[in-house]
């Protein structure tokens, strides 16, 4: 345990309620003894309910309006950047956490312009090409990675992927960063997401529809939305098809709902991410849609892959997404590839019927930390209250 309070900041521009790793983060570091938390983020738009924990100081500004003038969206994230930087030299953490590129530039503020003497952690959630930054609102995120490359990589300690694969590329991009910096972080849901009586929900007999489950973000651009349920729709009958999201494009919705599918429902609300394994725990397959668009996107091993897994559902996913290949090799999951262009002959059933599999044994998110969290301490162990995933 801590023999004084410890004071850690964690910068997060983006909502934290779009972002379960983050919030799983915060509520396991919050079970930790003699620990200040504080949190620098925004209020997200998409009316989730806002993220609160009584152990953790949260500090939130609003976000640009969509809809303003290029100049004033601009001024307003530097703005955040500005509020957060001088906060955090009133606050002087002993540590500091920030995620992504995007919330580089306010520790860069802190640490270059007020000569901040925090220690630094560095996680990304995803994998960013000098190519990624060319794109519509990623000027910012740029110039973060610029900050990163030439001077807050040199000073932190910890440096997080989600992934081998994309850690691999992130340190091929950045061969000067010293090799004991790069660690990996996987997103993992929380252990009480094993802990039900019943993994998976029982299976009837051998003609009840397969029950297939969609959980996420959508276009048609990015994923293979369509494919999927125009294969769904062909076995009426044999399949059920649900798709649930609160960052589904438009279009997908209004063409959903014009199709009409009898077999093809949605919830347009999305889900509350606690509430996440009571709905999964009713189908028997989860689906992975994305066409892997990007470097990112073919080496990622998504949430869902894993929250899938631990409620017991068979996992789809598109031949195209090498990183779960690679994640998969040497494992025996219930994850199934699958060619998405081409699916006249995917029948409706499980690959994996008759195999058991037990779930809660294997990706917890406090399995996960453990390892950030010894190095936060360093070299101390975790708390008995923080192992055992027991909320204040």
């Amino acid at each position: 345990m801590f023999a004084v309070c410890v004071k850690i900041a964690y910068l997060h521009i983006l909502p934290l309620e779009y972002y379960p790793p983050a919030t799983n983060f915060l509520d396991i570091l919050a079970l930790e003894e003699h620990l200040h938390v504080r949190a620098y983020s925004t209020e997200n738009q998409r009316e989730r309910p806002p993220y609160k924990n009584a152990a953790v100081e949260i500090h939130r500004t609003r976000p640009p309006n969509p809809g303003a003038l290029k100049i004033w969206r601009l001024l307003r994230v530097l703005g955040w950047h500005l509020k957060a930087a001088f906060s955090l030299s009133r606050f002087k953490p002993d540590t500091i956490i920030y995620i992504e590129p995007h919330s580089a530039i306010a520790a860069w503020l802190y640490f270059k312009l007020l000569r901040g003497k925090s220690r630094l952690f560095v996680h990304h959630h995803e994998y960013y090409e000098a190519s990624d930054y060319q794109r519509r609102g990623m000027k910012l995120p740029g110039l973060g990675a610029r900050f990163e490359q030439d001077y807050l990589f040199s000073r932190a300690e910890w440096i997080s992927q989600t992934n081998k694969d994309r850690l691999r590329l992130a340190k091929s991009a950045h061969p000067n960063v010293s090799s004991e910096a790069w660690q990996t972080l996987p997103n993992y849901p929380p252990a009480a997401w094993g802990r039900s009586p019943e993994t998976g929900r029982k299976r009837k007999e051998r003609g009840d529809p397969l029950k297939i489950v969609y959980v996420g973000s959508a276009s048609f651009e990015d994923t293979f939305i369509k494919n999927m349920v125009n294969w769904a729709a062909e076995h009426a009958g044999a399949v059920e098809l649900h798709i649930c999201g609160y960052n589904v494009a438009k279009d997908v919705w209004d063409w959903l709902q014009r199709l009409g599918f009898s077999n093809v429902t949605y919830d347009r609300n999305g889900f509350n991410y606690d509430d996440l394994p009571d709905l999964l725990r009713d189908f028997d397959v989860g689906l992975v849609l994305y066409k892997g668009n990007t470097t990112n996107f073919v080496f990622n091993v998504p949430n869902k892959v894993f929250e899938y897994l631990r409620c017991g559902l068979e996992v789809w996913y598109p031949k195209e997404m090498k990183g779960i290949d690679n994640f998969r090799e040497g494992r025996d999951l219930p994850l199934r590839k699958i060619d998405f262009l081409s699916l006249t002959d995917l029948k409706p059933v499980l690959a994996s019927r008759d195999r058991a599999w037990n779930s809660t044994e294997e990706f917890t998110a406090e399995q996960a930390f453990a390892p950030l969290f010894y190095q936060l301490k360093q070299g101390r162990p975790l708390s008995s209250r923080a192992q055992a995933g027991v909320k204040s």
